[in-house]
């Protein structure tokens, strides 16, 4: 005899679990109104009611799991970097919220990065890889200002980004500290930082109406990398760090999406979901560049992306406002 979905109507296959339409439990399904007994057939009453309850039932377990994705007690310092500096995690999916006042969410960043250090320091695994980190930056920084640089401390200085300006190499750093930190502590990074990889691949599709967003995107990581290090092929190992912790942040809502969003309110979702994919671009083709000669090879190509891209965002919105009337 034949089975119904009580949430949608749908036949179910014999022996189904869940309707293959709406996904809904099938343990509770109606049987085929002609082969019921006359006084056992459900009313279109007893039916509905039964697929409201249902749908309110899944609609709490699916606000509890996404509940419990957005607000999980991962570390904030390690989950974080990628973003500002690069903390908090990058961003998007899909949905907009309300954009928040700038300093509040200045203040709020701030704090969350400070709070997630003071736990990191009861954190042994994270807190083995800084010290083994510090350590190997001092060693290597010694043996380099004695003139002692064979190959394989190049290897190590560039392996764990020891060499730098105090304030932009200390952010580098940071990020290659936050790097390898998640790759021993967190089992699931790989998992996550492929499935940011994985929406970098859709950036092709209807590049043309995001072209902007995009170039000024890859323009800023650009820049901001360039502030943090010069373009030499030492340096590349900061812009893999910052290029992978920005790919694993594209899965998760984070402060740099709200403080672009607290930057450009009027900015709709697909416009700032492009402009995080061009971040995360901008510094594995910042890598690309450093094997060109001169240190500034960033701050040119960015300028020229960024004055390209506003171009473009200009040039479409005069055509959509002309196609308009």
């Amino acid at each position: 005899m034949g089975k119904f979905c009580t949430s949608c109507g749908t036949a179910l296959n014999e022996g189904a679990k869940f309707c293959a339409k709406c996904g809904a439990n099938a343990s509770h399904v109606l049987e085929e109104a002609g082969t019921l007994p006359e006084q056992a057939t459900p009313n279109s009453e007893t039916i509905l009611s039964k697929a409201g309850k249902q749908m309110k039932i899944e609609a709490k377990i699916k606000a509890a799991a996404y509940a419990k994705s957005m607000f999980s007690e991962a570390t904030p310092a390690y989950q974080s970097a990628g973003e500002l500096a690069l903390p908090a995690e990058l961003t998007p999916l899909a949905g907009d919220f309300e954009a928040e006042n700038l300093l509040s969410l200045l203040k709020i960043g701030i704090k969350g990065l400070a709070g997630g250090l003071k736990r990191t320091l009861h954190d042994k695994k994270r807190l083995v890889v800084v010290i083994a980190l510090v350590i190997t930056w001092l060693l290597v920084n010694l043996l380099v200002s004695l003139g002692i640089f064979p190959l394989p401390l190049r290897l190590l200085s560039w392996l764990t980004a020891a060499q730098g300006s105090l304030i932009g190499g200390s952010i580098g750093k940071g990020l290659v500290a936050a790097l390898l930190a998640q790759l021993i502590a967190d089992q699931g990074m790989l998992q996550t930082v492929k499935s940011g990889l994985g929406q970098l691949g859709g950036i092709a599709k209807g590049l043309r109406g995001v072209a902007g967003p995009l170039l000024m995107g890859i323009a800023v990581a650009l820049i901001v990398t360039n502030l943090m290090v010069s373009s030499n092929l030492q340096n590349t190992m900061v812009c893999l760090a910052a290029f992978l912790l920005s790919a694993k942040a594209l899965t998760h809502h984070g402060f740099l999406r709200k403080f672009i969003n607290a930057l450009l309110p009027k900015a709709n979702n697909t416009t700032l979901t492009t402009l995080m994919r061009g971040w995360t671009l901008g510094f594995a083709l910042f890598a690309a560049i450093s094997f060109l000669p001169g240190g500034g090879n960033g701050y040119v190509l960015g300028i020229l992306l960024l004055l390209a891209g506003g171009l473009v965002t200009v040039v479409n919105k005069n055509k959509k406002e002309a196609s308009g009337e």
